[in-house]
């Protein structure tokens, strides 16, 4: 017979070997890469600036759009690595919008219920405006119980909360209540509902439409998205959470329209400059989607995506965007033609570190 002394011994043993074992084949949280790329100067104090907001780093670039061009600056990544925008993808659907107003495919205050089966639910009148502006009064999130459960474990194991197809988007826009419509509240439901509206009456689907009408207009050769994770390219670029873990891409099935897109800064230039030159390639004058339509209650002016700063705030234009695995940041000064894209292949926040360039460089 084992003594049972030994015998717990042996047992705690195994238990801390098989804890150790754990810790020592867990990744390690990355730390901010030190290889810099493009105009040292800039990276210097890109570098410098990069813990203005805490959690975990691995890779940072940034573009700086002025008058006399582009100038680029990385750490750990250059002006042609992928990263995902995460909600910068819905100012691309909002250019979309606009465009398709231009073409007489839609008007802004046609009901989404016009192109998409909501039944009679109170999301069918919703006008394809306040979806873009956030004044639907729909949820951010669907707040069905399974919809809520799926993101909510998604999110914690660090992969996609948003795998639903297009069945499964009307149905959480169908069961969605409405508060406070007119009021802007940021809704990924709304924006995705509007993409798919969009995408039907141009009869097609939604990656060719923002390829067929953004991407290879302006250019936008690394620019891609992927509805599935089967879709996606071998190898494809991932990034970590805030605390440091891996997460999977975010393809986002039929909520695509709302952060899908992954993009490269030499891309989101592209974008940037035509923005703020106003290029036929857009389709339409930009002012279209950046002016502001009206305000925010107590936030910021919005136009179609696009947020406005109050001008005591300063004069920048801007979207960021997150997704499990990546941060982004687009800010524009339209007054003095100048922007900057920081994107990160974390998911911690890189807003007040593009703001803070866009002021140094002024």
């Amino acid at each position: 017979m084992k003594h049972p002394t030994r015998t717990r011994l042996i047992a705690a043993g195994a238990a801390l070997a098989v804890i150790a074992v754990g810790v020592l084949a867990a990744p390690r949280p990355p730390t901010l890469s030190t290889t810099v790329t493009g105009d040292a100067d800039l990276a210097r104090s890109f570098a410098d600036g990069a813990a203005i907001e805490p959690g975990a780093r691995d890779t940072l670039v940034t573009a700086v759009i002025d008058p006399d061009g582009v100038t680029y600056a990385g750490l750990g990544a250059d002006e042609t690595t992928e990263f995902e925008i995460g909600s910068i993808t819905k100012t691309f659907t909002a250019l979309l919008l606009a465009q398709a107003v231009d073409r007489g495919e839609v008007t802004l205050t046609d009901p989404v219920g016009d192109y998409l089966d909501l039944g009679d639910s109170a999301a069918a009148d919703v006008t394809l405006a306040d979806l873009s502006s956030h004044r639907s009064g729909l949820p951010r999130i669907a707040v069905t119980v399974p919809a809520l459960t799926t993101s909510l474990w998604n999110s914690y194991r660090g992969s996609d909360p948003y795998p639903y197809d297009l069945d499964a988007l009307l149905e959480h826009a169908s069961a969605s209540p409405l508060t406070d419509p007119g009021t802007v509240a940021y809704s990924n439901l709304g924006v995705a509902l509007l993409g798919q509206a969009l995408a039907a009456a141009a009869g097609t689907d939604y990656p060719e439409l923002v390829q067929a009408r953004i991407f290879d207009p302006l250019g936008m050769t690394d620019t891609s998205i992927a509805i599935t994770a089967d879709a996606l390219p071998i190898g494809a670029r991932t990034g970590y959470t805030t605390a440091g873990r891996p997460a999977d891409a975010w393809t986002m099935s039929a909520y695509a329209p709302a952060g899908a897109i992954r993009s490269t800064v030499a891309d989101m230039a592209r974008y940037g400059q035509a923005l703020l030159s106003a290029d036929p390639a857009l389709g339409v004058d930009p002012a279209t989607v950046l002016d502001p339509q009206g305000p925010a209650g107590a936030g910021p002016l919005i136009g179609l995506a696009w947020f406005t700063q109050a001008p005591e705030d300063g004069t920048a234009t801007w979207h960021n965007g997150g997704t499990g695995g990546f941060a982004s940041m687009m800010a524009l000064d339209r007054a003095a033609n100048r922007a900057v894209i920081v994107l990160g292949n974390t998911a911690t926040s890189v807003d007040a570190l593009a703001m803070s360039i866009l002021e140094e460089n002024k």
